[in-house]
Parts: structure tokens; sequence; C-alpha cells
């Protein structure tokens, strides 16, 4: 499989990526949550039904910029949680790395090339939805569930 021209993304002068181009762009439903997801790579669409009735921005709604990286090489590793006011960020080793404000509702994950679809769907997926539930309330997140039996029912 090819990943798309963007994840190839080289500027000097970007060195924290802002400015990456994310052409791929979707919208679907979690929770009470309109959820608009862009990315840089198709493998990083979440596989759920697409959100068509709702064209109109609710309160509720919630960004994803999903980031293919190729400079983070590795496999996922026991995340770790830090939390300060609005703003939660997720490391998990230098496979993905990710940050959420409540404030403003946006999602920012950067993803290695060794994250294969099965385990963006089966693992970061479900994260991703279980933090987006919480920033639609703005509550204070809460800490990564440890067993594997809370990560398959997200």
């Amino acid at each position: 499989m090819t990943l798309a021209d963007s994840t190839n993304y080289q500027d000097p002068l970007d060195l924290l990526r802002r400015f990456i181009p994310t052409p791929l762009r979707t919208r679907f439903h979690v929770g009470d949550s309109n959820v608009t997801v862009e990315t840089n790579d198709f493998t990083l669409l979440p596989a759920f039904p697409l959100d068509t009735a709702r064209a109109d921005a609710q309160p509720t709604d919630v960004e994803w910029k999903l980031i293919r990286d190729l400079d983070a090489p590795g496999l996922l590793e026991e995340p770790l949680l830090l939390s300060s006011g609005n703003l939660t960020v997720v490391g998990m080793g230098t496979a993905c790395l990710l940050g959420l404000d409540h404030e403003r509702r946006e999602l920012l994950c950067f993803i290695g090339p060794d994250i294969d679809t099965r385990t963006f769907q089966e693992f970061l997926v479900p994260y991703f939805c279980r933090l987006t539930n919480q920033a639609a309330y703005l509550g204070a997140p809460e800490p990564f569930p440890g067993s594997s039996s809370d990560s398959a029912d997200a």
C-alpha cells in the first residue's frame, strides 16, 4: 500500500509540522459529537459510517487532525498521559504523540509509519473516541484504561 505524497512533507521552516497538508477529509458521529477528520494518509481514516445528515456546526463538534509522520518509527508503547487545564497530551513512545485541546475541541496526532491499519482501527480510534467524548463535555480526562477489556468496548 502506498502512502499519500503529503506524508513526505519536508519544510525546514516548519519543524513542528504545523502546516503539513491534510487533503483527505471526512465527517462522522461519535456519541453526541460530530467529528471532522483531516489526514494526509487514507489509512488513517476511521472505519465509521459517514455523518451525512449533519452539515451544520454544533457546539459538540470535534476536529481530529491525524498526521502520518514518516520520521516517527517504532511501535506503540504504554501511553503516558499528561493533563493540565484544557490540554491533554498523550505519548505512546516515538510512534504516536497526540494532543487534545478540550476548549477548542481539537485533537492533533502524529502517527508513525510502523503503526498498521489494524492497530490504528482497533486501538487508537477507540482511544480517540473516548477522548472526544470527554472533550465534548469539557470534563477532565480519565486515566488511560489499563485492562485489555476496556480497550475493546469503545
